[in-house]
């Protein structure tokens, strides 16, 4: 795939857009990411009882961004600082837990990705982490999880396949703003969702 680094965020962020810079770049790239992975995004999407439409959108808002070194470079300063002991991880740390940190073109925190997938993450050690962040790496392995997530999130709500543009910005605005909010917060506020609405037509296109 397309792989976003340090000079893809440079020209993102410092050259202008006369000069092929700024939004147009980075949205150049997610359309690439999405075409280029549109077979297995259709493919997780017809596992999953998704609209490909709804997951291609997904992937294009969290693909792009921060380079993938800097969640590898923070999971493992989250990790030493919550190496122990139980007392001073509790009362004496510094950061956000190392389980939080996000990975994957297409961004998921480590928790998610692990409950997702059944796994228990406050029982996962830091190589376990490791581990589930190399797969999250990978495209197919990270497409899919995001897929199986969005179902999940879907028949949290009591969503059934097929959905309505006002289920998708539910199921949207919940995979951005978590599961423990209630259906009447999700509903203040599904700015997520409604991107992917607004812009259905795009990922249509993307995924022809």
């Amino acid at each position: 795939s397309p792989n976003w680094g340090l000079i893809n965020l440079f020209a993102w962020k410092l050259v202008p857009e006369r000069w092929s810079g700024g939004i147009k770049y980075i949205q150049a790239f997610k359309d690439a990411w999405v075409v280029h992975n549109k077979s297995h995004i259709r493919a997780a999407a017809g596992r999953h009882r998704l609209p490909r439409e709804m997951l291609a959108g997904v992937c294009w808002i969290e693909v792009g961004g921060d380079p993938e070194f800097i969640d590898r470079v923070a999971f493992e300063v989250r990790t030493f600082d919550w190496s122990g002991p139980p007392f001073v991880d509790r009362h004496l740390t510094l950061t956000r837990h190392p389980a939080m940190t996000s990975f994957g073109p297409v961004s998921m925190q480590l928790r998610t990705a692990a409950q997702t997938l059944g796994m228990d993450p406050s029982q996962m050690s830091a190589s376990q982490f490791r581990s589930l962040a190399r797969c999250l790496q990978r495209d197919i392995f990270n497409i899919d999880v995001v897929a199986r997530h969005l179902a999940q999130l879907a028949k949290r709500d009591g969503i059934q396949y097929p959905f309505s543009m006002d289920q998708i910005r539910i199921i949207g605005a919940r995979y951005n703003r978590g599961s423990g909010l209630s259906l009447e917060q999700i509903r203040q506020n599904t700015s997520y969702g409604n991107f992917i609405v607004t812009h259905w037509s795009r990922f249509t296109r993307l995924m022809q």
